[in-house]
């Protein structure tokens, strides 16, 4: 029988994933399961309704604008606030930073599974232009929307969205499941113990007083203080 592998090494097989992964085309995602497919919020609940969700989006602008100020923003500018805050959309959060995408997959629920990063390469092709080009509504292929108008924990976590025009649908492109890597979940609490040395952790994430608390917290439930050791 195959020897399971350490924390350490596991951790190292990662960053040997990373390491050819390296150009700055790559983006990552992470999911708490192997289970969890890619399909954005919009599209998890029974019978999607495109117009449904579009007039939701459009109740979501009226009452937006009651709370925050965007001048001069665009359809897409709103569709990302509302991803932000928890607006069901046709959005799905990825990052730049490799290191976030994990935190996301080792620290979600269900904490008792096999997590995953996925790794996917986009180029200038598959970048969405927010001005004078189709709205979110209106594209025909799954696309990169690279925010203009970012709230701090969205600049802090690095992030951007994938954008599916048939939100119901999982998406999965090829090479993807090539391009991903298996966390098991006997070494995730490990590996959330790596990035909180690292800096990377629910303070940092969140950019907010709530996540100092969360992170503070899981700290608290670890028994982890100042230089604890990691592995």
């Amino acid at each position: 029988m195959e020897r399971l592998k350490s924390a350490q090494e596991t951790w190292q097989s990662f960053q040997d994933f990373l390491d050819r992964r390296m150009h700055s085309r790559w983006v990552f995602r992470g999911c708490a399961s192997c289970e969890f497919l890619c399909v954005p919020s919009a599209g998890r609940t029974p019978n999607h309704d495109p117009l449904f969700e579009e007039h939701l989006f459009r109740a979501f602008k009226r009452e937006a604008r009651l709370h925050v100020s965007l001048p001069g923003a665009t359809d897409w500018d709103w569709l990302a606030l509302g991803q932000h805050f928890g607006l069901p959309t046709r959005l799905l959060d990825w990052t730049t930073n490799p290191l976030v995408a994990c935190f996301f997959a080792v620290s979600s629920d269900p904490l008792d599974a096999d997590a995953v990063i996925y790794a996917y390469p986009v180029d200038d092709t598959l970048v969405i232009n927010p001005e004078g080009g189709p709205g979110p509504f209106e594209i025909d292929r799954v696309g990169f929307l690279l925010p203009t108008t970012t709230a701090p924990r969205i600049a802090s976590q690095r992030g951007l969205f994938s954008v599916h025009p048939r939100p119901s649908e999982p998406w999965m492109p090829s090479g993807l499941a090539e391009n991903s890597f298996v966390i098991p979940r006997g070494v995730r609490s490990r590996f959330q113990r790596k990035l909180f040395s690292l800096g990377i952790d629910a303070a940092h994430i969140w950019a907010s007083l709530e996540g100092v608390c969360l992170s503070l917290s899981w700290q608290y439930r670890q028994r982890l203080g100042i230089g604890a050791a990691v592995f």
